[in-house]
């Protein structure tokens, strides 16, 4: 059973050395991190690991929804996105067609620079035909895994990196 840490929790030293984590990039719906929120594409990726000793870390939160843009606050929930996402072992980006996610564009641009160092990289399985294409060409472009614009294929994919990752 996965443990769900949710922003702006973060790991210790000791929590990271022990365990497995998959970081949800994307784009937020409308009510997300709220407790009467509807189902999300965050939640169908949660129930498909549900079988996994793993920590799933969701940026999900009820505090950031608010924040205005250029604000202290704003830059601190992306400053904890971007850190979480770069320590996390393997990374969904998920963009679908017709939606945007900055903040998950520049952690995928930021991951992409890591990934080129083989001692520093993670897994990021990307997905979603967001941005006119642009995410997936990216994501080719670094060597990264692209996986189209199908959630349970990128769903799939994390699944085989999380699997492979050492015990």
């Amino acid at each position: 059973m996965p443990t769900i840490l949710r922003a702006p929790a973060r790991l210790t030293t000791a929590q990271r050395r022990a365990t497995t984590t998959l970081f949800l990039a994307g784009p937020f719906d409308d009510g997300d991190g709220q407790p009467d929120a509807e189902h999300t594409w965050r939640d169908d990726v949660i129930e498909a690991f549900a079988d996994l000793d793993v920590t799933i870390i969701d940026p999900r939160s009820d505090r950031w929804a608010n924040l205005e843009v250029g604000s202290a606050g704003r830059r601190g929930a992306y400053d904890w996105q971007c850190s979480a996402a770069l320590d996390a072992d393997v990374v969904i980006v998920w963009v679908p067609a017709g939606r945007h996610a900055p903040t998950a564009l520049m952690i995928l641009g930021a991951l992409g620079a890591k990934r080129n160092n083989a001692k520093r990289g993670n897994s990021v399985v990307v997905g979603g035909g967001g941005w006119d294409g642009l995410v997936q060409l990216f994501a080719q472009n670094q060597r990264l895994f692209p996986a189209g614009d199908d959630l349970a294929e990128v769903i799939r994919l994390a699944r085989l990196q999380l699997e492979s990752l050492p015990k």
